[in-house]
């Protein structure tokens, strides 16, 4: 199914949102603008709110972190098909995006990466 109404903006912004939902509901942590601007390839996101601390996202391996996430996103998402669509515009991209596509797809829900804090441990919520 192809969604032309989608550009690749947009379909960038979907995937981040995806990501940045997950990361808050599985562990409420979410994407900083500076995490959400790394995925997007630019500065793109400048909601002005306040930091106090550090993203719990940047340390470590921010790629394989972030393609954790979208294994979640991708769960809590799988009745959306303008979600998996917009993920296959970037899977061949040489970008943060791309790689992240790519490495998710080796994943399995619940493998976390070493060095992410989390506030909770034990993987995604059980949906239903």
């Amino acid at each position: 199914m192809v969604f032309p109404y989608m550009t690749l903006d947009e379909a960038r912004e979907l995937i981040i949102s995806g990501i940045n939902y997950a990361a808050y509901r599985e562990t409420d942590f979410s994407l900083h603008d500076s995490d959400m601007n790394r995925l997007f390839g630019s500065e793109h996101y400048k909601s002005e709110r306040p930091v106090y601390e550090p993203s719990a996202w940047a340390e470590g391996d921010f790629e394989a972190k972030m393609a954790m996430l979208l294994v979640w996103a991708n769960e809590l998402n799988r009745s959306m098909p303008a979600f998996m669509e917009a993920q296959r515009l970037f899977e061949s991209e040489d970008s943060v995006i791309g790689r992240v596509i790519r490495d998710s797809k080796k994943r399995k829900a619940g493998a976390i990466v070493p060095g992410t804090k989390f506030a909770r441990l034990q993987g995604p919520k059980k949906l239903g």
